[in-house]
């Protein structure tokens, strides 16, 4: 996979969506394996569900004139055919997705693999957000005095419920830190 930062190439995408096997585990077994056992970085879950984002807008473009299915199946038949891979996707035609529609030969939205991904982002997220505030308290510790001082060394003495106020009161301080 690419590092930090680059671009995903377009196999290491392609190898990606064929692994998750959406077809073989279904959506949230897909995502589980994305976030937990690909190996990639946040940025790169990030990338593989953006290109996935706009190759699923693609195909919907590309492919408005089907008929017989509302908008939610049409999504979930474009999304299918990403799942289905590199070489359904190259030749994903109105005709051949209207083929799919009529033999049913698509499922529910592989798009909701992209749930556990988005979950996992979040958590990245406020897992920052915790540590940023606890590098800023122990700076506070370090450098003495003041108002925010008090704060961390009240913060740190209070029962549960306290510091629970403490953080809605003062949560570029504490909002991160309490449950």
């Amino acid at each position: 996979m690419s590092k930090k930062g680059k671009n995903l190439e377009s196999m290491e995408f392609w190898k990606a969506i064929e692994q998750m096997d959406f077809n073989g585990r279904g959506s949230k077994a897909a995502g589980r394996w994305l976030v937990e056992d690909s190996g990639l970085s946040i940025e790169q879950l990030k990338e593989i569900r953006n290109v996935t984002n706009r190759k699923a807008s693609y195909m919907m473009r590309l492919l408005n004139n089907v008929t017989g299915v509302g908008d939610d199946a049409f999504s979930d038949v474009c999304w299918q055919i990403i799942a289905n891979g590199q070489e359904a996707y190259k030749n994903a035609t109105v005709e051949s997705t209207q083929e799919m529609i009529d033999n049913n030969e698509y499922t529910e939205s592989f798009a909701y693999a992209f749930h556990e991904v988005d979950d996992a982002i979040e958590e990245a997220k406020q897992l920052s957000e915790r540590n940023k505030q606890l590098e800023r308290i122990e700076q506070i510790r370090k450098t003495g005095g003041g108002f925010d001082q008090k704060l961390v060394a009240a913060f740190e003495h209070a029962d549960n419920g306290n510091k629970g106020k403490l953080a809605l009161v003062f949560p570029e301080l504490f909002g991160h830190l309490v449950d």
